[in-house]
Parts: C-alpha cells; structure tokens; sequence
C-alpha cells in the first residue's frame, strides 16, 4: 500500500521514514535541485523510479512541488491491484492540505 504522512514540522516523520524504510528510493525536495529538476519535469519521477516493481519510494516535502501530485496519484493507482511493490510515503507538513496554509 501506499500512505501520506502528515504531521507538525519538525516531529520526526523523515527521520521516521528513513529508519523504517533504510533502502528506500528518497525523493529530497529540500534539496534544491530536486525541486528544480521535478518542478520543470513532474515526469522526471517516474524515471527515478523506473520499473522497480520491489521498490520503496519516500518523496519527502511533496509540498514544495504540488505538480507531482497527479502522477503519484497516478502510480498508485497503477499499482494498486499489484501485490507487491513499489510503495509510495510521501512526508508533508501538516498544514499542505489546510485551506488556511499560506
């Protein structure tokens, strides 16, 4: 399955999902040239993941590209009825999806 991980900046969940998840493939959008590089081309991602049906995929801060949101909605569908993997955990503040956040 996949999930969202919601919570409060600074509580852990990329912590968390790095030792839950230690060889997972990590999509760093605090990383400049990340957001750059999947702001430009939301595509992009699916070549990063390519067609590892055992991978874990952890795109952390997904906020800062909302353009990904479509494709990993998407990727999940894709794979939903597949038994095994990839897995997609996507880490966001809490507040991305409140109608208030700036």
């Amino acid at each position: 399955g996949s999930f969202f991980l919601f919570g409060p900046r600074g509580t852990g969940k990329s912590t968390w999902l790095a030792h839950a998840y230690p060889d997972a493939i990590r999509v760093d959008l605090l990383q400049p040239e990340s957001e750059r590089e999947l702001s430009a081309r939301p595509e992009r991602l699916k070549e990063l993941i390519g067609e590892k049906k055992n991978s874990i995929v952890v795109i952390d801060e997904i906020q800062r590209v909302p353009e990904l949101l479509p494709l990993v909605h998407s990727l999940i569908e894709k794979n939903r009825n597949y038994s095994g993997r990839p897995q997609l955990y996507i880490d966001s503040p809490l507040d991305f999806f409140r109608c208030d956040a700036p």
